[in-house]
């Protein structure tokens, strides 16, 4: 199981959290295992002994360790188009973890044959073997979310690699020493460790590939939930208004340049912000990147997300689209999160700082990338504000943080500025703010963005007022942990 949760950790990189990462590499898994217990029947019969089985363990270690490089290398291979085909995953997936879990799968039928020496008893010995497989696999799926918060995926990996390759040395060591301790000690633990299991007014309810969905008119407004976690509020007057209060800092980015043409929406629920860009900025291009279909359906028929030339909606995982896409854009605004047991959460593979570089690269430069996370620092997530701070801020030149009034939102500001690209007068183009962008940092958001409504810009009603409320985590101390593709545990500790 431990192999098979840090498969999709990796593939998440390429293929993003959708569900096709999760089918491919359980396909694989079954695949291998199913060949394994074949392969393995045979080996039983013909050698019965303990030999072969400490050297498909070794096998099964020694293949794993490839595991990392070799995702990556297929993934930049077949990654040829914007979208994702069905079956990449499938072949990254096959192509890194066949070959060990092919290994694993003949322990099983193995263990059997060496454990039951009397075929009256043969029954009552797969019985045993079986069950300790299933309470194997029970302990390798608990034991993973712990192993990545304490190691990361990387150091999991090795280390569950290292304890393969020692079972199997061991194993042949005491096969070589006096073959009944080895019956007598590594039956029971062999299966343990490497066996796999197979493994308001309601308007609107209906259940998608990854969330419950619920949409509810209550007091004057229409509520999104995925599973029980709001996600979007919309005045049933006003369509285009009734936004939760963190939506406001959405509009930060055109402060720090007035002149941005595109966005980059990472999340749409029920497009909340594409819908005011697109009331209040006629010459804006929109894009969206939404994972779920059933909630693009949802945004378009109870918050009339409009179908309009300058709105493009993708359905693919936000990572993927950002590491696929030959796009630039003025902003990027992250607002994606998945449920679990303990509420909503951040997708992992969208907070590391592998990401952040790849969405930097889809960055005009001066522009930023905004990033909602529910939490607020020295409170509920407050490591993973911590953490958001720290690795932002080992990408971007300039990270800003606010925290919301009326919810505990923290938003994250962290604008590009590559200095290589600059004019010699230190600006983009040989154009100062407002006709380029701001460049010079710390600034005075709310002074600025007082000048631009002096000029008519279009801005929420209290904008001036959010952009004083800057979060604790501004000037703390920067002691939070840095997230990487290997590890950023915030989608399995809540972090408060």
């Amino acid at each position: 199981m431990i192999y098979e949760f840090i498969a999709v950790r990796m593939l998440q990189r390429f293929y993003g959290s959708s569900l096709e990462v999760w089918s491919a590499e359980i396909s694989v898994c079954l695949l291998g295992l199913a060949a394994g217990y074949s392969l393995g029947g045979m080996l039983a019969d013909r050698y019965r002994s303990w030999l072969p089985l400490g050297i498909v363990l070794i096998i099964a270690g020694i293949t794993a360790c490839f595991m990392e490089p070799i995702v990556v290398r297929v993934a930049d291979r077949i990654a040829q188009n914007e979208m994702m085909r069905w079956w990449e995953p499938l072949v990254a997936s096959a192509a890194a973890t066949l070959a060990p879990l092919l290994a694993l799968g003949t322990v099983m039928p193995q263990a059997i044959r060496l454990a039951v020496t009397r075929i009256e008893k043969l029954g009552a010995g797969a019985g045993r073997i079986a069950a300790l497989s299933t309470i194997g696999s029970i302990c390798g799926t608990l034991a993973t979310s712990t192993l990545f918060v304490q190691w990361g995926v990387r150091e999991s990996l090795y280390a569950t690699c290292g304890v393969l390759i020692a079972g199997g040395i061991l194993i042949m060591i005491v096969h070589f020493a006096t073959r009944r301790m080895a019956a007598a000690i590594t039956s029971a633990s062999a299966m343990l460790l490497f066996a796999q299991a197979v493994p308001a007014q309601t308007i609107y309810e209906d259940y998608s590939a990854y969330h419950h969905i619920l949409v509810h008119d209550e007091d004057g407004k229409r509520v999104l939930y995925f599973d029980s976690s709001p996600q979007t509020t919309m005045n049933t007057a006003d369509t285009s208004t009734g936004g939760f209060e963190y939506t406001d800092f959405f509009y930060t980015p055109l402060v720090l340049n007035p002149t941005m043409k595109s966005v980059l929406f990472v999340g749409l629920g029920g497009g909340t912000g594409p819908k005011a860009f697109l009331k209040h900025f006629p010459d804006m291009k929109i894009e969206v990147s939404e994972i779920d279909p059933a909630v693009v359906k949802v945004a378009k028929k109870y918050f009339e997300v409009p179908e309009v030339s300058r709105l493009r909606i993708v359905t693919i995982d936000g990572r993927t689209f950002i590491q696929r896409s030959k796009q630039t854009y003025g902003a990027i605004i992250m607002d994606a999160y998945a449920s679990g047991p303990n509420g909503a959460y951040l997708p992992y593979h969208l907070a590391t700082e592998e990401f952040f570089n790849a969405a930097k690269e889809r960055l005009e430069n001066g522009g930023c990338l905004v990033y909602n996370v529910m939490g607020e620092y020295g409170g509920s997530n407050d490591k993973i504000v911590r953490g958001m701070v720290k690795t932002l801020e080992a990408v971007f030149q300039h990270v800003y943080v606010f925290q919301a009034e009326s919810s505990w939102n923290t938003v994250f500001i962290a604008q590009k500025i590559d200095h290589t690209k600059l004019a010699a007068n230190g600006t983009v183009e040989g154009k100062v703010w407002p006709e380029g962008p701001w460049l010079a940092h710390p600034a005075n958001l709310s002074d600025l963005a007082a000048k631009l409504i002096a000029q008519d810009k279009k801005f929420p009603a209290d904008f001036v007022k959010r952009l004083t409320q800057f979060s604790a985590a501004s000037s703390a101390p920067r002691d939070g942990t840095l997230y990487t593709d290997n590890n950023a545990p915030v989608d399995i500790a809540q972090g408060r």
